[in-house]
C-alpha cells in the first residue's frame, strides 16, 4: 500500500496470507466503506467519536450484537460510535486507511468532535494501529484489543533483542515489511522520538497473541494497559472495552 505522502509502502496482502487462508470471508472492498452510525443520545451537546474496526470473521454489526456499542455509550457520555465494515477485502486491496479517511473521518469533520478515537479487535487492532501510524493527526487515541502484531519470526527477533527498546530494526526495510515498520513506529513512540496518539492496549491473559502483546505492554504507560483473564474471545473483549473506555475519556 502506498500511503499518503509516500512515507512507506506496505503490503496488506501479507496480513491476508497470515489470517485469511481458507476462511471464506468476503474479499470485496466497495467504496465508500460501509459503516453503521450509532449517534449519541444528546446530539446537540459536545461529543467524542469512536470508530470501530472488526476482527477476522466479524462485521460492523457484530459490535452492536456483542454489546460493545452499548458498553461504549454507557461508559462515555455523548459518544458517537461508527462501526466500520472493514472486512478482509480492504486489507487485501490495500486501501483501508485511505477509505477510512475519505469515507469515515472526513465526512465527520463539520461535527467538530472534541476527540476522535479508533479502536479495533484482532485484525482490526493492527488496522487501528496502522491507521494511527500514518494518520496521527486524525485520532488522539488508539484502542487495540487483542491485536495481531506480527508473525512469529518478527516477534522472536524482538524478544531475542531483549524487548522493543533494545531491538534495532534494520537500517533499510523491505517496502513490503509492514510488520517491522509498525514496530519501528511503536518503538519511536515509546522513546518519544515523535508525536503519537495515545495507545491503549487490552488483551486476555491466555490470548493467542500474548507474546507480542506483552512486548508492546512493556513499553506503554501502565495505565494504558489492561489484562483480563481469558483468551481470544468476546467475553474478555467486552471486559476490556468496559475498563479502557473510561480511561480514554478521562484524558
Amino acid at each position: 500500500m502506498q500511503e499518503v505522502g509516500g512515507r512507506f509502502a506496505f503490503t496488506w496482502a501479507a496480513i491476508a496470507l497470515v489470517w485469511l487462508s481458507g476462511c471464506g470471508l468476503f474479499f470485496r472492498a466497495p467504496a465508500p466503506l460501509p459503516a453503521i452510525p450509532y449517534p449519541a443520545a444528546d446530539r446537540a451537546a459536545a461529543r467524542d467519536l469512536l470508530v470501530l474496526l472488526p476482527g477476522r470473521g466479524d462485521r460492523a454489526s457484530t459490535f452492536a450484537e456483542e454489546g460493545v456499542v452499548r458498553i461504549a455509550q454507557r461508559a462515555v457520555s455523548n459518544l458517537d460510535v461508527i462501526a466500520v465494515d472493514a472486512t478482509a477485502g480492504y486489507y487485501i486491496h490495500r486501501n483501508l486507511t485511505q477509505r477510512l479517511v475519505a469515507d469515515v473521518f472526513e465526512p465527520q469533520r463539520p461535527r467538530g468532535y472534541r476527540s476522535q478515537w479508533i479502536a479495533g479487535i484482532s485484525m482490526g487492532g493492527i488496522g487501528a494501529l496502522l491507521f494511527a501510524r500514518f494518520h496521527p493527526e486524525v485520532v488522539s487515541d488508539v484502542i487495540a484489543i487483542a491485536p495481531f502484531l506480527g508473525d512469529e519470526e518478527v516477534i522472536d527477533e524482538i524478544e531475542r533483542a531483549g524487548g522493543v527498546l533494545a531491538w534495532r530494526p534494520p537500517a533499510k526495510l523491505d517496502p513490503d515489511d509492514y510488520q517491522r515498520d509498525l514496530w519501528r513506529w511503536l518503538k519511536a513512540c515509546a522513546e518519544r522520538r515523535q508525536t503519537c496518539p495515545r495507545i491503549f492496549l487490552g488483551f486476555g491473559s491466555e490470548d493467542r497473541f500474548v507474546r507480542a502483546e506483552s512486548l508492546l505492554a512493556a513499553v506503554l504507560p501502565p495505565g494504558q494497559v489492561v489484562v483480563v483473564p481469558g483468551g481470544h474471545t468476546w467475553e474478555p473483549w467486552r471486559q476490556l472495552f468496559t475498563a479502557i473506555l473510561p480511561r480514554v475519556a478521562a484524558r
